[in-house]
């Protein structure tokens, strides 16, 4: 009975777990200077390999909420942009500088296509 118990437990966590991904279809990211992709993430990934890496050509967010993100841009951009999604939502979101723009260009150019995905305002 005991490990029916403990079963039954590790069956309810991990559709739980499973049931917190984000419903966002992978959208490509393609213009003159940026190049890659944003999709719904899985919180499960919280635990694993989640994180959040910005440098001057490439962001990678994977599985990560966007709150988060739109924490370190306003720390970077000394602005306050407000994140559009849900508190239960994750994203993965990997988007390199083809082009030569300098940091604070390449975090604009973010800006505005994350804001037309309906991301972050």
């Amino acid at each position: 009975m005991k490990n029916l118990s403990i079963y039954f437990s590790l069956l309810l966590t991990s559709i739980a777990v499973s049931s917190c991904s984000t419903d966002f279809p992978r959208q490509e990211v393609n213009t003159e200077n940026l190049s890659g992709f944003i999709e719904g993430g899985n919180a499960g990934g919280i635990y694993g390999d989640a994180g959040l890496k910005i440098t001057n050509d490439s962001i990678q967010m994977t599985d990560w909420p966007v709150s988060r993100l739109t924490t370190s841009l306003d720390i970077l951009l000394d602005t306050t942009l407000i994140d559009k999604t849900s508190f239960t939502d994750f994203y993965t979101i990997q988007i390199e500088n083809k082009g030569s723009l300098k940091q604070r260009e390449f975090i604009d150019s973010l800006v505005i296509v994350l804001s037309d995905k309906g991301l972050i305002k």
